[in-house]
């Protein structure tokens, strides 16, 4: 089906893609699943979620947030089985933030709310099963695109209007750091850390929110991205997922607003 703003993971060899908008506007519970050769329909959400970040860490896939019919959550699940496992809720209601996983936590960074964007960044340890607030992101926005590089938690561009920043949580010093610039302003991007682990970022919208961007940039080290060149299928509103080898961008908007499509395409 068509769909953007949806969540997407990989895990126990199959990639998710999670929740989302369809062409009405609805937020959705559908969950759809890909082995490498079929898609199947997975175990639904407890709730239609739109703008909710996905993660997985020892195998399991984990869906923080999200907006559900304009109402924002702070509801967080991780998928056991053939069900979804509602886990104690965020500190802070967000969606359109990203979660990462990382030396075995959980990061949620970013997003926004209808009264404004969230500023602090938290932190969920599975061994408490709690969270913890985080430093404040240094400039807090939505639609940020969410990547691990080395020991740092990142979110990469975001709006409004969208930008070129990047920030980094370290979680070795505790402490924000940034990265270099995007080579472009980008909101509502794809990113995610390929096998190598250099960074890569993919699409989004231009600083004026008016057009689709065709941004494809690689992060190989600290010195500054480098253009790869064009998305092949220019979109916004897209998880980008590691599945076999690939970082697999599947559904988005192919224009500004509610314009979803069932593509799917793949960098190496």
């Amino acid at each position: 089906m068509a769909l953007e703003e949806a969540a997407a993971a990989t895990a126990a060899g199959k990639l998710y893609v999670i929740g989302g908008f369809d062409a009405a506007g609805n937020s959705l519970q559908t969950v759809w699943v890909f082995d490498g050769s079929a898609w199947s329909a997975g175990p639904p959400l407890p709730l239609g979620l739109d703008h909710s970040s996905a993660a997985v860490m020892d195998d399991h896939v984990y869906v923080a947030g999200g907006h559900s019919f304009g109402r924002d959550s702070f509801r967080f699940f991780r998928l056991d089985g053939s069900s979804w496992i509602e886990l104690p809720h965020m500190r802070y209601p967000r969606g359109g933030h990203a979660l990462l996983a990382a030396a075995g936590r959980l990061y949620v960074i970013g997003g926004n709310t209808r009264y404004g964007d969230v500023a602090p960044a938290e932190v969920y340890d599975p061994g408490s099963g709690a969270w913890s607030d985080l430093p404040a992101l240094p400039t807090p926005r939505n639609h940020v695109s969410g990547f691990v590089f080395g020991a740092n938690v990142c979110v990469a561009g975001g709006r409004s209007p969208a930008t070129t920043r990047v920030d980094c949580f370290n979680f070795e010093s505790s402490a924000w750091v940034r990265l270099p610039d995007l080579p472009r302003p980008t909101s509502g991007a794809g990113a995610t850390t390929l096998d190598d682990g250099s960074a890569v970022i993919l699409g989004g919208q231009d600083a004026g929110e008016t057009r689709i961007n065709d941004q494809f940039a690689r992060l190989p080290n600290t010195d500054g991205w480098s253009s790869a060149g064009a998305m092949l299928m220019p979109r916004h509103g897209f998880e980008l997922a590691m599945f076999q080898g690939r970082a697999w961008a599947c559904g988005g908007g192919s224009q500004p607003g509610l314009h979803p499509v069932a593509t799917c395409t793949s960098i190496v």
